[in-house]
């Protein structure tokens, strides 16, 4: 159940500029005013990847799986505070000033041609992981 909207927060996320994040892709050519996914998370990465450990500390409980899902979870959960320091402390006041800005951007009621692609690819994504799943993992996630 946490599978699918992981693979939906990744393709909406991979790829897109986001100056609040680390690394990140074209950040000089991120619109505030169309934020996408950073409208909801800074670090939608992190987000796709603390559903994504969520998801399989679930149903691998024994401990080995605790530790490494719960570890990766942790990292994601924590890692964006200090990603936010760190880029705060790199960008100074306009870090705060882009903050108010996405904050008070319009939630687009029709999505943009890229972003319905995005939609598209996430359970394209979701569905093409389920076989590969399977062959790789040797365990079906559905079953």
């Amino acid at each position: 159940a946490l599978m699918l909207p992981a693979c939906l927060i990744l393709a909406l996320a991979i790829g897109r500029p986001n100056p609040f994040s680390f690394g990140g892709a074209r950040n000089d050519r991120f619109d505030p005013q169309r934020p996408g996914i950073v409208r909801f998370t800074r670090h939608p990465l992190l987000a796709a990847l603390t559903l994504w450990s969520a998801a399989h500390v679930l149903p691998n409980g024994d401990l080995a799986h605790v530790l490494v899902f719960g570890a990766l979870a942790a990292f994601a959960l924590f890692g964006g505070r200090l990603v936010d320091r760190r880029r705060q402390r790199e960008m100074g006041p306009a870090w705060a000033d882009l903050r108010r800005a996405v904050a008070s951007s319009p939630v687009a009621a029709i999505p943009d041609g890229e972003t319905l692609a995005r939609l598209a690819a996430g359970p394209l994504l979701y569905a093409a992981l389920i076989p590969i799943h399977q062959l790789v993992i040797g365990v079906d996630p559905l079953g």
